[in-house]
């Protein structure tokens, strides 16, 4: 039987506010401020921008993987 009722993004936030917001926008802010930092002083902007869409993936493939492990914890029962 096929449940549409899964663990969202939503849940996962609520259960673990810190870990979800530090993994999530703490690499996405760093990137931020690496790009304001290199705009501000002056530098090139291509590697700095290169390092923040890498921040970018970085957060949304951890938070991938977050939301899975929260998903399979929920379903097995271990976060009731």
């Amino acid at each position: 039987m096929v449940t549409h009722d899964q663990p969202s993004f939503l849940r996962m936030c609520q259960a673990f506010p810190v870990r979800t917001g530090l993994f999530t926008l703490g690499p996405l802010a760093v990137g931020l401020a690496q790009v304001c930092n290199a705009a501000f002083h002056g530098s090139t902007l291509w590697p700095v921008v290169a390092v923040a869409v890498a921040m970018g993936v970085f957060s949304f493939l951890v938070t991938s993987y977050h939301l899975a492990s929260f998903r399979r914890r929920t379903l097995v029962g271990e976060l009731d």
